[in-house]
């Protein structure tokens, strides 16, 4: 890495440029670029990371970055993840939205409402029955006794059964999604649904960004401003970016919040 770095110096001298210089047009600290032209590589964060730099630097003074990093071999070098910790004092979105939206009360029977007017009938045709009695009794008191008919009762009528009360749809999440684990350098989301849909937009800059969608490396350059880049996977995307304040991302379909940090910063969405 030391053969890496010298290279890099002598260009940078050959243009007259200072370390503070090429900090302010790439956005990378300092003290990255001069761990890079020493070839000392662990003190930057990862070798994502490195990579990403020895990239824009080497561009930044016209050199091929991509050729660099495969003549030097930091393209096929492992980069192990570590896995998120899971943050137990933070409350999920279901939980939230459950105790913000209670369950709605259970809808009045319609059959309670008809049972006033059956019975006011039942008694309605009660009366009309007993008049009549009266009448008939009135006009044969002076005639031979005759078999009395009875007049027919109508039944009750039956209440209708009780619809079924239709379930409450529980509310989908409308406002930016938050990160549910900050780490140092690092911030991790939980997406809803059954496959991750991002579409990262860049704007007021350019931007460095490697992509890599469920282990499978999609975008590793610099991405210019107005570029957008829809990616998808079935369980996580991993976004390493050189300077925050430029991207806008969607996960299936609603904002996200980001850090807004000029510098390396990763962010992970996992299918929840």
């Amino acid at each position: 890495m030391t053969e890496l770095g010298r290279i890099l110096q002598k260009a940078r001298e050959s243009k007259q440029l200072t370390l503070d210089d090429i900090q302010e047009r790439t956005n990378i600290r300092k003290r990255y670029l001069q761990a890079i032209e020493e070839g000392d590589l662990s003190v930057i964060p990862g070798l994502v990371y490195a990579r990403g730099f020895i990239k824009l630097y080497a561009e930044q003074l016209g050199l091929d970055g991509q050729a660099l990093l495969e003549e030097y071999g930091l393209l096929n070098q492992p980069n192990p993840v570590q896995p998120a910790k899971a943050d137990t004092s933070v409350p999920s979105r279901r939980e939230r939205s459950t105790k913000q939206n209670p369950p709605a009360a259970p809808a009045v029977e319609p059959g309670n409402r008809l049972f006033p007017q059956v019975l006011m009938g039942i008694l309605v045709i009660g009366l009309l029955g007993v008049g009549y009695w009266f009448l008939t009794q009135k006009e044969t008191a002076s005639e031979p006794p005759q078999p009395q008919v009875q007049e027919p009762v109508a039944p009750p009528l039956q209440q209708p059964a009780n619809p079924p009360v239709p379930p409450v749809a529980e509310p989908k999440p409308t406002g930016p999604i938050k990160a549910d684990v900050k780490e140092r350098g690092r911030s991790v989301y939980k997406v809803e649904g059954d496959r991750i849909k991002l579409d990262i937009q860049v704007a007021n800059g350019d931007c460095w960004m490697e992509i890599v969608a469920d282990g499978e490396i999609k975008y590793s350059k610099t991405a210019t401003s107005g570029t957008v880049l829809p990616v998808e996977a079935s369980k996580e995307i991993k976004i390493v970016a050189g300077f925050s304040p430029a991207l806008s991302i969607k996960a299936n379909g609603v904002p996200v919040e980001l850090e807004q940090v000029k510098g390396g910063y990763e962010y992970l969405f996992q299918k929840k």
